[in-house]
Parts: C-alpha cells; sequence; structure tokens
C-alpha cells in the first residue's frame, strides 16, 4: 500500500486506506501554524494585487536584504527560493552523483531529490528516537566517507533540537565535507541552537529556512538557503523563481516578532500538555522543540489498526512508513488548538480503553 509521502493530503490518504471519508475531518498530519497568516499579511492582501501584471525581482529583492539583515549575514551568501523545496533540489543538483549522508529518521525530500541526481545516499540512524541520540563513533567513521551530511533541525519527524555546538564540532572536524542543516521549524525556538552565525566563518555550511510553517505559507511558497557558497546554487534556479507577492509577504512577516513569540508561546503551553497527555496513556513521546510531537503506544496495541481507526473516526495523524527506522510503528502529531486537542486525545483515549 502507497501512502502519501507527506502530510495535509487527506483525501489521497483515505483512498489509499480504503476508508471512506468522514465529512469532518482534523487533519494533524500538517504542521502549519494553527494561527493562521500574521494580521498585517491580511490587511495587506487587496495591495498586492498590482504585483500580479509585473515580473518580479531577480535576486528576490528587498526580502533577500530583509533576511540578510535579520541573520547578520552578508546579503550575497543569501539565496532566496520557491519554497524550501525548490532550495533542496538545487543542492541535489549541487551535489550531483556524491555520496551523501543523511541523520536518519529525516525529512524524506532529501532521499528523493538526491536520488534524483543520481547520489549515494548512507543513512546514519539515531540510537534514541526521543532524543535523537546517535553513536558518535559511527557517524564520524561515515562522515569521512561522503561529499556532504544532511541535518534536520530541530529534526523532523522527531521535532528534538540538537546543540549548536554538536553541529559545529562536525562541521570543524570534517572541513572537506558539506553541511546542509535544514532550519525549517528553528524559528518554533529562541533560535539560540541555529548555525546561521556559523555561515561567516565555515564555508561548507548551507543553512536552509522556510517561511511555510511558522507563517503559514504553505500555499505561497518562499524559503531561503545561506551559506558562503550559496550562490552557486543560483545555477540550477530558473529566473524569477519568487513570485513579487511572495517577496512581499514575506518582508512583512518577516520581522514580524510579536507574532512569532504568540505563536510560540500558544504551541510550548499545548506541547507540554499533549506530552503529559500521551504519557499517561503510555506512550514515547519524542522530546520536541517544535510545533509536532511524535509519538509510539505500547507494544500490544497495533499501529496499521489505531492508525486506521482514528481515520474512520476523523483523525490524521502523519503515518511514519517513509521515515528511516520508524517503519510505520510511531506517528507524528502536529500542535494545534487545544480544542483540536481535546478531540484527539478523547479518541485516542477511547482506543486504549476499548483495544
Amino acid at each position: 500500500m502507497q501512502l502519501p509521502a507527506h502530510g495535509a493530503n487527506a483525501a489521497a490518504l483515505y483512498k489509499a486506506m480504503n476508508v471512506k471519508m468522514p465529512e469532518q475531518v482534523i487533519d494533524v498530519s500538517e504542521n502549519v501554524n494553527y494561527l493562521g497568516v500574521p494580521k498585517q499579511v491580511e490587511e495587506e492582501w487587496p495591495n498586492l494585487f498590482v504585483k500580479i501584471a509585473g515580473y518580479p525581482n531577480e535576486q528576490a529583492e528587498p526580502f533577500r536584504s530583509k533576511a540578510a539583515e535579520f541573520h547578520k549575514v552578508a546579503v550575497q551568501h543569501v539565496v532566496v527560493t520557491n519554497g524550501a523545496a525548490e532550495c533542496l533540489m538545487a543542492l541535489a543538483q549541487y551535489f550531483k552523483g556524491k555520496d551523501i549522508a543523511l541523520l536518519q529518521p529525516t525529512f524524506s525530500e532529501y532521499a528523493r531529490t538526491l536520488k534524483q541526481q543520481d547520489c549515494v545516499i548512507h543513512s546514519i540512524l539515531a540510537e534514541d528516537f526521543c532524543h535523537y541520540r546517535f553513536n558518535n563513533e559511527l557517524l564520524e567513521k561515515q562522515l569521512k566517507q561522503v561529499h556532504a551530511c544532511y541535518i534536520c533541525n530541530p529534526n523532523n519527524p522527531t521535532g528534538v533540537l540538537l546543540k549548536k555546538h554538536w553541529i559545529e564540532q562536525l562541521i570543524k572536524k570534517f572541513p572537506h565535507c558539506n553541511f546542509v542543516v535544514d532550519e525549517a521549524f528553528m524559528d518554533w525556538t529562541d533560535e539560540s541552537e541555529s548555525v546561521v552565525s556559523l555561515v561567516n566563518t565555515y564555508p561548507n555550511l548551507f543553512v536552509v529556512r522556510s517561511m511555510t510553517k511558522m507563517y503559514a505559507l504553505a500555499g505561497i511558497r518562499l524559503g531561503y538557503v545561506i551559506g558562503q557558497n550559496a550562490e552557486k546554487l543560483r545555477n540550477y534556479l530558473p529566473h524569477w523563481n519568487v513570485s513579487a507577492i511572495a517577496n512581499e509577504i514575506g518582508c512583512l512577516c518577516l520581522h514580524d516578532k510579536d507574532f512569532v513569540m504568540e505563536s510560540r508561546k500558544t504551541s510550548s503551553k499545548l506541547r507540554s500538555q499533549m506530552v503529559a497527555d500521551l504519557q499517561l496513556l503510555g506512550c514515547k513521546v519524542s522530546d520536541s522543540a517544535a510545533n509536532f510531537l511524535l509519538f509510539q503506544f505500547q507494544e500490544q496495541y497495533n499501529p496499521d489498526e489505531m492508525f486506521k481507526y482514528l481515520l474512520e473516526r476523523g483523525i490524521v495523524l502523519r503515518h511514519t512508513r517513509n521515515y528511516a527506522g520508524l517503519d510505520g510503528k510511531w506517528f507524528r502529531i502536529a500542535v494545534k488548538s487545544e480544542e483540536i486537542w481535546t478531540k484527539c486525545k478523547d479518541e485516542l483515549t477511547n482506543y486504549v480503553k476499548n483495544h
């Protein structure tokens, strides 16, 4: 059975599972901010129509400069892309045919884009999923043999936040290896573990950022990559790859500190409650710093039966069949609202009581 490779595709999932889709569905398989876009974007939306007829700026200015200012890096070290997904495609072309290490489990798009460019993938599986810890001896042995290494931080699907110091030690110890650190969910943290500041020191570092999750811009498509060699990725991008509307909206969002702080606060509070509730149900739960959690029920519960049970009741979790090492035995759930979590918790509790 081939399930959708990503969340936010409930209709396709129901079809693949051969389950009738209820009229009302709660989709906690995707991690976009439940608060929606910042109010300023809503207010400015009518004024953005004038941007439709004209070609956008080829360098995605002024968003590019604002992103550089925000992160305190040189403008020439920032390349703006049509979502972080386009950045990953460009990186895969840049590494074409090379040996690449992936810290697993991790975002499936890394492997998909790299395979398209005939790269040889070497998976390094975490020893502890809840804390996303690795055997350093095995990790370092592998890093000696590869051209690049992809690290998702905070990790998708666990949400675990790796230490900046730990990543820097790897970057410093293996200067021959390019490190791609995907920080798509870093803005859900206080940014203290971000490695963006290391770009000025290490030429073998690429940092991928996304505007999708925090600012609910999944339909707009806006991301960027930061690195001393980021400009080389432009060779693999089309002209006018970022729309004028995305450019304008990105500028509105980037410095909306109040919106970010409120989103972090709301998410963190509910995430803590969700962890406690899941642990009371006997689940293993990841030490997440992001707006989602990874959890696993006790062995006596069949994960496939539970997944189907919830689907029949309109609850859509993110399956983990395409995450290395998780094999569908774990589930990812987004942090949304208290009301949504109450409904999810009630159904999970009912499943435990009845099975």
